[in-house]
């Protein structure tokens, strides 16, 4: 992303977020026409992919993104269990030996793993804000590199073993979810935490990113700019999971379209989740979950996007 050196660290996001590339409808349009049958499920993905590529939907170069960072809130509420959960999903994956790596491979499929400062959980965001603007800014940044060396269908999801509080926290903040339907918070305990650090929040829930200053971790600042990257670069995305989810909130909510481009990988169990998804305009490749391991349901929406482009009568070199 170029530069401006504005006053504050937001300021060039802000403007990126309100500046993004629209779809190309002429060229969705004409892939459309090339179908034959212009109302399945392929043709809608079609549709999708090249509106938002500007091309043919022939995809060579899928490419998944993994994001994981830590929280001092879910240190307090859940122990060390949490960070022995995903330090070793970390290193499995880094070792070759999860099922998304088996995933990515029976699919050619490229793989990016992003571990954002494991030793340096966030702020407890029932008492600080989770990050400052200048760190939660070039986390941001730092996302937007997801897609250095090429791609032509992003897919992103966070490493999580259940909804953090923070991911929980922003979408109670910025699109008022019932704690009350949210199976994982399980006691009085957990709702409360969710609570008193929405209350960070509280009088900026109109500046999105202020709230993700606030509430979010490194991981959900990542894939935000992660996502920005491919719009900006007309990459159409796959999201799943919760910290995804409330990176497209803290998103959507600066600009309506501004995941437009993006498809939600697989339903959510939970129907506030999927409430909000739908507010949201994210619309599930599978309506239904698929698979709970990392990176397990959104590998396999990726080749189900991949088999409905093979619908498209491919002839000669693609446009």
């Amino acid at each position: 992303m170029k530069q401006r050196h504005s006053g504050m660290p937001f300021d060039d996001f802000r403007e990126l977020i309100n500046t993004l590339p629209d779809k190309n409808d002429d060229i969705a349009n004409h892939t459309v026409k090339q179908l034959e049958n212009h109302e399945d499920r392929a043709a809608e993905i079609c549709e999708w992919y090249s509106g938002w590529s500007g091309r043919s939907p022939v995809i060579h170069r899928p490419l998944l993104t993994l994001f994981c960072g830590t929280h001092k809130t879910d240190q307090a509420l859940y122990g060390k269990e949490a960070d022995v959960w995903l330090l070793d999903r970390v290193a499995s994956i880094a070792a070759g030996d999860a099922i998304v790596n088996r995933l990515c491979h029976l699919e050619d499929m490229g793989l990016k793993l992003f571990d954002l400062a494991l030793q340096l959980p966030v702020e407890d965001i029932t008492q600080d804000a989770a990050l400052d603007e200048k760190s939660c800014a070039g986390t941001i940044a730092f996302g937007m590199e997801a897609i250095a060396g090429g791609a032509d269908l992003l897919a992103v999801c966070a490493i999580e073993n259940k909804p953090s509080i923070s991911a929980l926290a922003i979408l109670h903040s910025l699109c008022d979810l019932d704690l009350s339907l949210v199976d994982e918070l399980q006691d009085d305990e957990g709702t409360d935490a969710v609570a008193r650090a929405a209350e960070q929040a509280n009088g900026h829930v109109n500046n999105p990113l202020e709230v993700l200053r606030r509430l979010g971790g490194r991981e959900t600042a990542a894939i935000c700019g992660a996502i920005l990257a491919a719009r900006t670069e007309h990459i159409p995305t796959l999201v799943d999971g919760i910290t995804a989810l409330a990176a497209c909130a803290i998103l959507a909510k600066s600009n309506p379209e501004a995941v437009s481009h993006c498809k939600l990988a697989q339903g959510f169990e939970g129907p506030e989740y999927s409430r909000i998804a739908g507010e949201l305009g994210l619309k599930p490749v599978f309506d239904q979950a698929q698979s709970n391991a990392v990176g397990g349901g959104i590998s396999m929406s990726v080749g189900l996007v991949r088999s409905a482009s093979k619908h498209f009568p491919v002839v000669g070199q693609q446009t």
